[in-house]
């Protein structure tokens, strides 16, 4: 598992890196794509990414790659976020397995469509409160983990003289 991570993710980023992205740049990526990649609303983290990257200069691949790598956390949170969301807004608990959904629909569309509507907008709420946070936390490690990289890296390329006198 380890060598698949490593393989799927840190080697591209560190060709970026390689490529000249600034650790920076890169770091902000990274902790902007796997936040948003967490987003309650399934669908909607690739387009979101994309804008984000465009708007603010970020590196398109690493923010895709970092939104990508985490999907698996982004449907693993989707019940904590729906959770919070109710708890902030002090909404009625939604039982959310697959069957009691579809009974009920059958039983009262409009109203379990209104009912889940609501559910993700708490969801999306309860996540605008947590992200930043996480968001401030990724970048920091991220950034650090890149710094250090880029400089090991130029330490590996720089002339057998010029290691010697570091």
């Amino acid at each position: 598992m380890k060598q698949s991570l490593e393989g799927r993710f840190a080697g591209p980023i560190l060709e970026l890196l390689k490529q000249g992205a600034t650790p920076e740049k890169l770091a902000l990526s990274i902790a902007l794509g796997a936040v948003i990649g967490v987003f309650p609303a399934l669908g909607t983290t690739t387009t979101i990414c994309a804008l984000l990257a465009l708007a603010l200069g970020l590196n398109l691949p690493a923010i895709q790659l970092a939104n990508y790598a985490v999907y698996p956390a982004q449907i693993a949170l989707l019940l904590p976020f729906f959770r919070l969301g109710e708890k902030l807004f002090g909404a009625e608990h939604v039982p959310l397995s697959a069957e009691q959904v579809r009974a009920m629909v059958h039983a009262n569309p409009g109203t379990t469509l209104r009912l889940l509507w609501s559910t993700l907008w708490h969801a999306m709420v309860a996540w605008s409160l947590v992200a930043p946070f996480f968001a401030a936390a990724l970048y920091a490690i991220a950034r650090a983990a890149l710094r250090r990289a880029l400089g090991q890296e130029q330490r590996e390329g720089a002339p057998a003289g010029k290691q010697a006198a570091r």
